[in-house]
């Protein structure tokens, strides 16, 4: 009892870690992402920055059931090229003795992005409203599919968001343009409902698991 009730305390404080703002570092390192991601997801390091003598930035984040697969595109509008980030379920046979921490890791890559790539989705995410007026009050549960957005166009930050599922989510024409760039474009988990896990329900129940809900809030003035 004495360690389920400290393995829930431990998942209650990385919870509320998840809330430090991020101000850059290496989101792929288990324990940055465990104390940054709610801000990095959000762009908060993004909205400090972002004024009319800014470059355009986007951040994209896709999340397919966090815990199991989760990714992360980048860019702006000075380098040609798309960052990627996947962060997966974490896999032992990756651990090794210099490195404990490596099955957690997030998996990187670098493609090339020509102007008219990033024309393209700049188009389809103001599509989308990627840009308009936020989804305010939209919640994003760690335990669905969603996308976020977090980008500063044109001197504005805009924070937003399409939960699946959803007509928003499902006319959304940005998805299929990034997953087209991703080398690992054949290991995208796709949208579908939840089936009930017997297991996981327990281990939620005992605190042995950590679920978050990221909510898409009103734009700041002056933002």
């Amino acid at each position: 009892m004495v360690y389920h009730s400290r393995m829930a305390i431990l998942f209650a404080a990385l919870a509320a870690l998840a809330g430090c703002s991020y101000k850059g570092g290496d989101i792929g390192d288990p324990f940055h992402r465990k104390f940054h991601w709610a801000s990095f997801v959000k762009g908060e390091d993004i909205a400090q920055t972002c004024d009319a003598s800014a470059p355009d930035r986007f951040r994209l984040v896709y999340n397919a059931i966090w815990g199991e697969q989760v990714r992360v595109y980048e860019w702006d509008s000075i380098r040609e090229s798309l960052r990627i980030r996947v962060v997966g379920g974490g896999n032992l046979r990756d651990m090794t003795l210099g490195d404990p921490l490596a099955a957690w890791r997030a998996a990187e890559a670098s493609v090339p992005l020509d102007r008219t790539a990033r024309d393209g989705l700049v188009r389809a995410l103001a599509e989308a409203k990627a840009f308009g007026p936020p989804a305010v009050g939209l919640e994003l549960p760690s335990r669905s599919y969603y996308w976020a957005s977090a980008s500063c166009y044109q001197g504005r930050f805009t924070f937003t968001g399409w939960a699946y599922p959803s007509v928003e989510f499902d006319a959304a024409r940005f998805p299929a343009a990034l997953f087209a760039q991703d080398p690992g474009r054949d290991t995208v988990r796709p949208p579908a409902a939840i089936p009930m896990d017997v297991m996981y329900e327990y281990d939620k129940r005992r605190g042995a698991v950590m679920e978050f809900t990221l909510r898409v809030d009103a734009p700041v003035l002056g933002k």
